[in-house]
């Protein structure tokens, strides 16, 4: 039995800098854009971070059961958080990691 669970499951962390003194603002945002994706089709976890000793760095941690539903959702209108919002509030491009996850506590298996 291969420890891949699903080769199309895709998972991203992605770091945001708010502009400074911002912080708590950009995660209160996202965790609007996390509870308008509550129910996305293909959304498997989206848990936002706060950096522990970066006030002004929120992570973002993504898992999706593939990239068509990452793109979809993500494009899509966020409930009452729009994209732009999220860009107001950045003192710079988020950065992201792209993975692969295999499977572990927390993660739906097949």
């Amino acid at each position: 039995m291969s420890s891949v669970q699903d080769p199309g499951r895709v998972g991203r962390y992605v770091r945001m800098v708010a502009q400074p003194g911002r912080g708590a603002a950009l995660a209160d945002t996202l965790l609007r854009v996390a509870e308008g994706l509550r129910g996305a089709p293909g959304c498997e976890l989206y848990v936002i971070n706060l950096s522990a000793d970066e006030p002004d760095t929120v992570w973002v941690t993504e898992v999706w059961a593939d990239e068509e539903a990452s793109d979809r959702a993500l494009s899509a209108d966020l409930g009452e958080v729009g994209i732009g919002e999220v860009l107001e509030l950045l003192a710079g491009p988020p950065e992201l990691v792209d993975l692969r996850p295999l499977g572990g506590t927390g993660l739906a298996t097949a």
